[in-house]
């Protein structure tokens, strides 16, 4: 019974949801626990069986109890999670790392203080790596990864996109709307973090749905959630977006120039990123910035307009949000009225105490007071903000 017990290493859901990622192909050529050379290699050279990758991928689990299994070096290992057997591992090899330059390969920097991501990864690192095969219990993932490839079997010309739509704004909807002109189909890979922050995956989700299902052609676009884990948290976000879009069977990836870890640069007068000196198989395209021109009054390009910035109105989805949380209904020249009702009624749930007659009140109706929710409401006072006769 004790030698079952010194085989036995606890981790944490990240961790499972990583380790299932790569067993579902998600980050292929990577499938497997790097050994020490391999390793190495990986972070050095940047590649995998030939082929490039950002970084090594590991299993080094924190813990007092988890260091004294790793030193005796048993040859399996069972992986637990929140009490539960979720897996396990052959052991290949279990060797010492830096905890400090692990962190350094993945973020760029060890300053904990000024960066949480980095102060969360370092307490969850350990000092002992394992390498080998292993399995894991399927989250999910590969049951999705096989759905999208059966649906795009014979589709030759398949984009896809990464989207925090934190709110979804008008821009975002720019992006997609010219996506869908050049290619057979758009997969929007929504960012879902593993604890739910401010603005719920769900209501994220059911706005781009509601905006997909009323303004895009049916079966066009697929929405895919995208397990924020640690690794995404670093410099080379862009780079495992990319592999992860190529893998689930887009042949284009298309981001933004903010893209975090797309290291924008110029050379010999020429824009270049991190893709100029790593070919992952996939095309990558860097869109332009767009805001909303006064003058030209529509949604531009700052490379095709011809106005100054100081006629410009940017769309960032931070000072989006902050409107909505102070109350306020952003513009419609920056989100469309029913998303922001949507965001309204749930940061405000029960806001008003007499809702059914204010809504009777300002809106038209057949002269009953008919059951409405917040979301009419809202839709229904912005309709009057958007009134223009009399001002």
């Amino acid at each position: 019974m004790e030698s079952l017990n010194k085989s036995k290493i606890f981790i944490d859901n990240e961790a499972w949801i990583t380790l299932a990622m790569v067993q579902a192909g998600l980050l292929d050529p990577i499938d497997k626990l790097m050994n020490s050379k391999e390793a190495k290699i990986a972070n050095e050279k940047k590649r995998y069986k030939d082929k490039p990758i950002p970084f090594s991928f590991i299993l080094a689990p924190a813990g007092r109890k988890n260091e004294e299994v790793l030193k005796q070096k048993p040859k399996k290992i069972d992986l637990f999670c929140n009490r539960k057997k979720v897996g396990e591992v052959e052991v290949e090899e279990i060797y010492e790392i830096d905890p400090l330059e692990r962190i350094r390969t993945i973020y760029g920097t060890t300053d904990a203080k000024n960066y949480p991501q980095v102060a969360k990864t370092l307490k969850r690192l350990g000092h002992y790596a394992i390498a080998g095969d292993f399995w894991v219990e399927d989250t999910g993932i590969k049951k999705r990864m096989d759905f999208i490839k059966e649906k795009i079997k014979n589709l030759s010309s398949i984009v896809g996109m990464t989207m925090h739509a934190k709110p979804i704004h008008r821009v975002h909807e720019r992006i997609m709307r010219m996506a869908i002109e050049k290619h057979d189909l758009l997969i929007v890979f929504l960012i879902k973090n593993i604890q739910e922050d401010e603005i719920p995956y769900k209501l994220r989700y059911e706005a781009l749905d509601e905006i997909i299902t009323n303004y895009f052609p049916k079966d066009k676009i697929l929405v895919v959630p995208l397990l924020n884990t640690y690794i995404f948290s670093g410099v080379n976000e862009a780079i495992l977006d990319a592999i992860i879009a190529k893998n689930f069977g887009c042949n284009k990836f298309i981001m933004g120039q903010t893209h975090k870890g797309l290291g924008i640069y110029y050379e010999a007068n020429h824009l270049k990123s991190i893709f100029d000196s790593m070919d992952l198989g996939i095309e990558v395209e860097t869109i332009n910035e767009y805001v909303y021109c006064e003058k030209c009054k529509t949604i531009v390009s700052v490379n095709s307009c011809p106005h100054g910035s100081h006629h410009h109105i940017s769309y960032h989805s931070d000072s989006i949000f902050e409107l909505i949380k102070t109350g306020l209904m952003p513009p419609t020249i920056l989100m469309r009225k029913e998303i922001s009702a949507k965001y309204l009624a749930h940061m405000f749930p029960n806001r008003f105490k007499n809702l059914q007659k204010l809504y009777y009140d300002i809106s038209p109706n057949k002269g009953l007071i008919e059951e409405s929710s917040d979301e009419d409401f809202y839709i229904a006072l912005m309709k009057l903000y958007q009134t223009s006769s009399l001002t």
